[in-house]
């Protein structure tokens, strides 16, 4: 009977095997923009309201795929780093290609003038690109172009890229791909390959280096060309499958508010420039008026001079 059990949920081809390698936890800490958290088995929307995290139904591949919960999310793990490098992963095992497209709706909008509205344009090898700053994708990417600006012999891979952001399903499928929001890049077509371009008999091919995928993982991109159905220009942005955790919600918002006090201070500062003189050696009430376009009577007004006061070196007066 034990071993009976053990057939149906290992050896059994057509249903996915019931463990999983992640959990609801990692969502949260990869997100916390827009996941406060998991209760049960709930994943809790910041915005309010919940979403069941395993709906406890066991699917074949293709079910998965194309109709999962947020767990199934996790059912192959990742292999990081030289792990999974340069062989061909075992049957359909595709670690980041299933996808939850609810939560990707919620976090970078539903349709692409929702998306479009957080897009910022970066540079990438002498090319601008556009991605979202929706999770610090963008800032992510950038540390990416860093890492791989380090490395000698690699920037054939990196330029004419086959593309960021566009708003489509990926080829032959219903499923959105995660270009549409933004948060995935695909590097030069030339020196890559992809599982549908593959004629005959299945065969994994790959000439992307380590050393670029690497870059990529350590700043929370996973590679397609870990994937089954290989895809070796892709990279997207999913910290949750690299057990990374994202940007607190707090942080951002600290620092969305410092660059606006920033922002604020600067603008201050350049309209203060321009209302105020500040006197140098040789000016006198006149000369400042003449220069300034104004009477020299209005700017004795304006600074509640008379006409016995000295100026200073340093002194600040308004002029406007």
């Amino acid at each position: 009977m034990f071993y009976g059990i053990l057939k149906r949920v290992f050896l059994s081809s057509a249903l996915i095997a019931t463990f999983s390698y992640g959990s609801c936890n990692d969502l949260a800490r990869a997100y916390p923009s827009v996941i406060s958290g998991c209760s049960g088995n709930k994943l809790l929307w910041r915005s309010g309201g919940s979403t069941i995290y395993d709906d406890g139904k066991r699917k074949s591949f293709n079910q998965a795929l194309n109709s999962p919960d947020l767990e199934d999310m996790f059912r192959y793990s990742y292999p990081r780093g030289k792990s999974g490098y340069g062989r061909a992963p075992s049957v359909n095992n595709d670690p980041g290609r299933i996808r939850y497209e609810p939560l990707f709706f919620k976090m970078y909008g539903s349709s692409s003038s929702a998306v479009r509205r957080n897009l910022t344009s970066i540079n990438w090898f002498g090319q601008r690109v556009r991605v979202t700053r929706i999770n610090g994708v963008a800032s992510q990417l950038k540390a990416v172009a860093r890492d791989l600006a380090k490395i000698p012999n690699i920037r054939r891979y990196l330029r004419s890229i086959g593309g960021t952001f566009k708003w489509r399903r990926i080829a032959g499928t219903k499923r959105m791909s995660v270009h549409s929001f933004g948060a995935a890049i695909d590097i030069n077509v030339k020196y890559s390959t992809y599982w549908r371009w593959s004629k005959g008999k299945y065969r994994y091919q790959n000439k992307i280096p380590l050393s670029i995928v690497k870059a990529f993982e350590r700043h929370g991109f996973i590679w397609g060309g870990k994937w089954y159905h290989y895809d070796t220009m892709h990279f997207e942005y999913r910290p949750e499958l690299l057990g990374k955790s994202g940007v607190s919600y707090r942080k951002a918002a600290m620092r969305h508010q410092k660059h606006k006090r920033v922002k604020n201070i600067a603008k201050k500062s350049i309209k203060d420039s321009r209302s105020t003189y500040i006197v140098e050696r040789g000016d006198g009430l006149y000369r400042i008026a003449k220069n300034h376009n104004i009477s020299k009577d209005k700017l004795m007004k304006m600074n509640n001079l008379s006409k016995d006061d000295i100026l200073k070196i340093g002194q600040v007066l308004r002029i406007k």
